[in-house]
């Protein structure tokens, strides 16, 4: 009888870029713990920094260990493109928060990522980024004791 050798291998970009995250996310925790031990400062940050670190060390065994695959498959160029795209719309959302205000920012950054991400019906995408749209600013007002720029709400 004959066993298959299974090879692996490290995906290093991957690694790479989820390393220097949680290392930034650490850098950070340590930073405001170096400042401060009150829990109202840490409030937001650190469970935050907490996850990260946890997320990291389960993504990082995996890079570790990926299977190597005869034939592997690469991202098409429709594929480059929608992840191009989601940056693109990622990046306008980042600079549109203060300019046109946190909830049409959200709302379009919300309905732009549903139609690049494939969402064609049109109930959900009437409903959901308005619906996400009042939950996350409703949130950050519970959350944040100082007022931040909104248009509609």
């Amino acid at each position: 009888m004959q066993t298959a050798i299974l090879r692996r291998r490290i995906a290093w970009a991957p690694l790479a870029l989820v390393t220097a995250l949680a290392g930034i996310a650490l850098a950070y925790l340590l930073e405001a713990r170096g400042v401060s031990h009150d829990p109202q400062n840490l409030l937001l940050l650190q469970p935050t920094a907490w996850l990260v670190l946890g997320l990291w060390v389960f993504l990082a065994f995996g890079f570790l260990r990926m299977p190597v695959t005869e034939g592997e498959v690469r991202e098409t160029p429709a594929e480059v493109l929608r992840i191009l795209a989601m940056v693109g719309a990622f990046g306008l959302f980042i600079l549109g928060l203060e300019a046109v205000g946190y909830d049409l920012s959200i709302w379009g950054f919300t309905l732009v990522a549903l139609v690049i991400g494939g969402e064609r019906k049109p109930l959900p995408l009437l409903l959901f980024p308005p619906l996400f749209m009042l939950g996350v600013v409703h949130g950050f007002r519970l959350l944040v004791p100082y007022p931040f720029p909104t248009s509609l709400l």
